[in-house]
């Protein structure tokens, strides 16, 4: 290879005339591809550290692209250098040979780079379809789950008992009880074909909901909202409010000594908190303790922050991210 080199520089009547040992030359020739390989490999390694996945495939090519270069250029310097210093060859290289092989590694190593790029993102492609493919199931249990959650029967049948005693003792607020369960329901069937919805429209679902529930447990359940207007136009994965609200009641005591009192405020610029005291109950066999983990999901496939779960000896937490409407 490097014989190719000097001996294309027609203007140096030294290089052609030279006549090297065979050896030399082959030897010279495999050093110079093994260290153009060996190098060329640890550029990518290096790119893929900085910059690893499909989603940094631009940084990672630009980045890769002039630390190449650069790369090329010293490799060029040190070959020259070294095959100077140790008279090799019977001649002197000059600044025409230094270019001269300099861009002859650089036309190598950017071949070198390119294929292992190429392979790269190719699987990098391939793992971020498999993860989509997996968040799209995720995300249609969680529908599925929730949509179980909602249409409970255990929760019609509750809301049907609490309507027939207030029939007969109080006809106007049995009224208002019907109005709160078809607008309850109406909403989970039309939020099921949705994936995000305005805060302002699931508060004023999740106060339907709390109205149900009030009703049944009277002064056994206790629900203050906090939320600046600023925030009401944000929005927010469907249903979520009501999994976390389902998931206070279902997982801990009521009673009028202790009331379970839950709390819904903004917390920070971009984040809603749902609070409630900590009396649990025993675990019970039909506790599936899903609820938490498929709105995680949804809030993956969405591209967005976890919730984030806190607990203490007295009392449990879960902030929840609102989307932007830049983000969507």
């Amino acid at each position: 290879m490097l014989s190719i080199i000097y001996t294309s520089a027609v203007n140096l009547p030294a290089i052609i005339e030279e006549h090297r040992v065979w050896w030399k030359q082959y030897l010279t020739d495999f050093v110079f591809v093994l260290i153009c390989w060996t190098v060329a490999r640890e550029i990518v390694r290096f790119c893929r550290n900085k910059f690893p996945g499909a989603k940094n495939t631009r940084q990672r090519v630009i980045f890769l692209f002039f630390i190449t270069v650069l790369m090329t250029f010293l490799e060029g310097f040190l070959i020259v250098a070294f095959l100077n210093f140790t008279q090799y060859y019977s001649l002197q290289f000059t600044l025409f040979d230094f270019f001269y092989t300099s861009g002859l590694i650089m036309v190598f190593s950017l071949m070198i780079v390119s294929i292992y790029e190429l392979l790269y993102s190719l699987q990098a492609l391939n793992l971020l379809a498999m993860e989509a493919e997996v968040l799209k199931r995720e995300n249609l249990q969680a529908q599925l789950e929730s949509l179980k959650e909602q249409i409970k029967p255990h929760f019609l049948f509750n809301s049907l008992s609490t309507l027939i005693g207030l029939i007969d003792e109080d006809r106007e607020r049995s009224k208002k009880f019907v109005e709160e369960l078809a607008f309850v329901y109406r909403y989970l069937l039309q939020s099921n074909e949705k994936e995000l919805i305005l805060l302002s429209d699931e508060l004023a679902f999740i106060k339907a909901y709390y109205f149900l529930l009030k009703t049944r447990f009277e002064n056994r359940i206790q629900l203050d909202i906090d939320i600046r207007r600023e925030l009401l136009q944000q929005h927010i994965p469907a249903n979520t409010l009501q999994i976390l609200l389902e998931n206070a009641v279902k997982h801990n005591t009521l009673s009028s000594e202790k009331p379970l009192r839950i709390t819904i405020k903004a917390y920070g610029e971009h984040q809603i908190e749902m609070a409630n005291n900590l009396q649990r109950k025993v675990p019970t066999a039909s506790s599936t303790h899903t609820g938490l983990a498929h709105l995680a999901s949804r809030y993956k496939l969405l591209q967005a922050p976890p919730p984030e779960i806190f607990e203490t000896h007295d009392q449990f937490k879960v902030r929840v991210s609102l989307i932007s409407n830049s983000a969507l």
